[in-house]
């Protein structure tokens, strides 16, 4: 049995109260002995019952015709891109989608899709924070799930992706291509996707063209601009500087061109488009791709679950073109 099985009746019978108590302990009514408070709230703990807040609202055979979408930062034009594409999805049916931020902290995901499914939500698209996401699983039950951007740890389930590592290798083929050998890495997180992929990608088209990596030349673990441009200030004051840069987001992009400035800046290639593009005027290449399309593929996937496919779990890759800028 399954959190989301869990009935008002079983906490009652595990507290030894009646249902109406059970009612007036989660409705937070003042009229309720603290000694038999303190016992309900130990048998919901201990049963993992979740109150369901839309159940009211529904009749039998309804949907809530609410999802659920957790996303990494809304402010960043990536994760704008996936709400948009859903967003375009959800109302074509007609419903609504509830945007939880997680910041990529896995303890908050785990918070968010439990108050996500207390409203009864009908699916759930999450883009993944590192950890190991069984108990998530578990805990969704028979409530789609999709997620978006990584592959969930320990789970088979539908996903949509970025083709990152061949995005990542082509922008640094296309740089080999131009003539350059010292080809610089600036990036995030390399230990998990998408990080991982885009650091495989490059490190790939080094060894086919039989150079090897320089670890002079490689700077990652940055999680803001200001750290990532001061690195590549440092790399551009090494003996042998690199002639060119590759930079695995739109963050580090950003990073890369604050740090070379104007004075004999590398040619540039960034995984993600960003806003200011245009108004670059060094030699910048950026590896692309739809954002709204990783959305709307993954909202696709979710209501075909909604509507009761079933079957083994899908695997959708969304492709990248290079674009200069």
């Amino acid at each position: 049995m399954t959190a989301r099985n869990i009935t008002i009746k079983d906490v009652a019978a595990a507290a030894g109260v009646g249902v109406s108590t059970v009612s007036r302990v989660v409705n937070g009514e003042r009229y309720v002995n603290p000694a038999t408070r303190e016992r309900v709230q130990a048998a919901i703990h201990a049963l993992g019952f979740r109150p369901n807040l839309a159940a009211r609202n529904l009749r039998p055979g309804r949907r809530s015709e609410t999802i659920a979408l957790l996303i990494e930062d809304i402010a960043n034009p990536f994760s704008a891109g996936i709400t948009h594409g859903v967003e375009e999805v959800a109302t074509a049916r007609g419903d609504l989608v509830t945007i939880g931020v997680t910041g990529r902290s896995f303890p908050l995901e785990q918070n968010l899709v439990t108050e996500m499914l207390r409203r009864n939500v009908d699916g759930l698209l999450v883009v993944p924070a590192p950890g190991d996401h069984r108990p998530v699983a578990v805990e969704t039950g028979d409530v789609p799930l999709v997620f978006l951007d990584r592959e969930p740890q320990g789970v088979e389930s539908d996903v949509v992706l970025l083709a990152n590592l061949d995005g990542a290798r082509g922008a640094v083929e296309d740089l080999l291509s131009s003539g350059h050998r010292r080809i610089a890495y600036l990036g995030g997180d390399v230990t998990a996707e998408p990080g991982s992929e885009r650091w495989a990608g490059y490190r790939s088209a080094l060894a086919d063209a039989g150079i090897p990596v320089d670890p002079r030349l490689v700077s990652v673990d940055h999680m803001t601009v200001a750290s990532a441009a001061d690195a590549v200030r440092g790399i551009l004051r090494t003996a042998e500087p690199p002639t060119a840069l590759f930079a695995d987001n739109n963050r580090m992009t950003l990073a890369a061109l604050t740090g070379a400035g104007r004075t004999a800046p590398p040619t540039i290639a960034g995984f993600d488009d960003f806003e200011l593009a245009p108004l670059v005027e060094s030699p910048l290449t950026l590896v692309t791709y739809d954002a709204a399309e990783l959305g709307r593929s993954a909202a696709r996937l979710l209501y075909d679950r909604i509507d009761g496919s079933t079957g083994p779990a899908r695997r959708v890759v969304i492709p990248t073109h290079l674009r200069r800028a």
